[in-house]
């Protein structure tokens, strides 16, 4: 049987892709280093594992960004947006999640990279850079015992 991601090229000229560009891809294996993915039934990616914030199975489709094009022609990619436009999502998710929990939530920038991780699908760098967003805004208050909703 005729491997369908066979005819995935594995390096890519640099004037292919723009960084953070949005792309199609569909996740195809899981090695050590990370999930390789097809991007637009072309080429073939990798999304290091360290950068994984979710479960995922082969098949799937998530939206994806081109993070790099490496000097080697290998394409890095990304499940999250560019930093700026993902703690913008990350700052409307901790407000749901405050909404849904009457206002307060144990979690902060103490809270525990995996809790975060689990809760919001997201890095602690960016979840800190979200709640820290929100306090400047003065939609919410930090302390030791968590984060809550300025009245």
């Amino acid at each position: 049987m005729k491997n369908k991601y066979e005819h995935l090229k594995e390096t890519v000229g640099p004037e292919v892709f723009t960084k953070w560009q949005e792309v199609d891809v569909e996740i195809y294996a899981f090695t050590d280093l990370g999930m390789k993915v097809a991007i637009n039934d072309e080429y073939t990616g990798l999304v290091y594992v360290d950068k994984v914030y979710d479960e995922y199975q082969e098949g799937q489709k998530p939206k994806a960004y081109i993070k790099l094009v490496r000097e080697d022609g290998k394409i890095d990619v990304s499940l999250q947006p560019q930093l700026v436009k993902h703690v913008c999502s990350t700052t409307e998710k901790i407000m749901k999640h405050l909404k849904a929990n009457g206002g307060k939530s144990a979690f902060n920038d103490k809270s525990s990279p995996e809790d975060i991780k689990n809760e919001f699908q997201v890095s602690k760098q960016v979840f800190k850079q979200a709640i820290g967003k929100l306090y400047k805004q003065r939609k919410i208050k930090i302390s030791d015992k968590g984060i809550e909703l300025v009245e």
